[in-house]
């Protein structure tokens, strides 16, 4: 057997590969417009920052004078979020094309962009990790509508939709004998469990809480994503009233319900600016929660919040359709 004929042999292949590789990075938009497939600079990645996205548009990159052409789009929920609500798919900034037909025809969300040429298909509900296909047909304008000269136009999409992230925070309070032996698990300063979106949700606190004092817990917003969230922001946190008290809860604009089982919830609408939304929350043991860590030998006791935001969000992208200049060759 001949090893360094076929070490020769195998060079020569990664070679080979590695060539059409270099080819494919550096033709490959051209190739795929050859084939009249656009590259589109907006199709979303669904990291963990994002809900719903497009993550694949199938469009022609350049169609000829009056003809007619379908626009595919793919638009998938987040595995790792929740399920989305009021959806509404919507083209618009067409420019010059028009739309002849599309899946139904639906008035766009009132609280997101103003159609102005466009039009919007409404999709009651995506859940999480479904994959939906939108088809629409669209015409193109007779050359003489362009002068017959090199024109092009960046199709404008955007979604609407309602959506809520969740997260969790494990609060500890150390027993006075604890605190001396130091013998106590490490807590979790940060919300854990937070579901993709997004509007995130972050927290800070002062962890381990020693005997005698009171935790003061950092609750942050922020809008991490590629558009806006839409009107206001609902808030709820749901605890174990039996052990955790928040006594200002009302002074800081909560709704307060209880509940036969021992949870309670706080509600409240906030507003995300540029900035975030931040809320302070100061929490203490109950007085029979308390007695326990100084009256007995437990180390600590753990207790979980629950935080869920339902917000509405608007995102934006486009696709550029050109038009061939007559006499043209598809």
């Amino acid at each position: 057997m001949d090893k360094k004929g076929s070490s020769g042999s195998s060079i020569a292949g990664g070679v080979f590969v590695l060539v059409i590789i270099l080819i494919l990075v550096l033709y490959g938009p051209l190739l795929l417009n050859k084939l009249g497939v656009s590259v589109v600079p907006s199709a979303t990645s669904l990291n963990h920052t994002v809900a719903l996205g497009v993550i694949s548009i199938s469009a022609p990159s350049t169609v000829s004078p009056s003809s007619t052409f379908g626009a595919t789009f793919l638009v998938a929920n987040n595995l790792n979020g929740k399920a989305a609500s009021n959806i509404y798919f919507c083209l618009d900034n067409l420019g010059l094309m028009t739309i002849v037909s599309s899946p139904e025809t639906s008035s766009p969300n009132p609280n997101g962009n103003a159609i102005t040429s466009g039009r919007c298909v409404s999709i009651p509900s995506l859940a999480s990790g479904d994959i939906l296909s939108e088809g629409f047909t669209l015409s193109a304008p007779p050359a003489s509508a362009y002068g017959n000269i090199q024109y092009s136009q960046n199709v404008g999409y955007y979604l609407n939709f309602s959506y809520v992230t969740t997260a969790n925070q494990q609060l500890e309070f150390v027993s006075q004998s604890a605190s001396s032996s130091g013998n106590y698990p490490a807590p979790i300063t940060q919300a854990s469990s937070v579901t993709a979106g997004p509007v995130m949700i972050s927290t800070s606190s002062s962890q381990p809480v020693t005997y005698g004092e009171d935790i003061e817990l950092g609750l942050s917003l922020n809008n991490f994503g590629i558009g806006t969230p839409l009107g206001n922001t609902e808030i709820n946190i749901s605890f174990n009233s039996s052990i955790i008290n928040i006594s200002a809860a009302s002074a800081l604009g909560f709704t307060f319900k209880s509940f036969p089982n021992g949870t309670a919830v706080l509600s409240k609408s906030v507003t995300i600016s540029s900035s975030g939304a931040s809320i302070e929350l100061p929490i203490s043991l109950s007085p029979s929660e308390y007695n326990k860590l100084t009256g007995s030998s437990i180390p600590y006791i753990q207790s979980d919040m629950h935080f869920s935001v339902s917000y509405s969000y608007e995102q934006e992208g486009y696709f550029p359709i050109g038009l061939y200049i007559e006499p043209y060759s598809p």
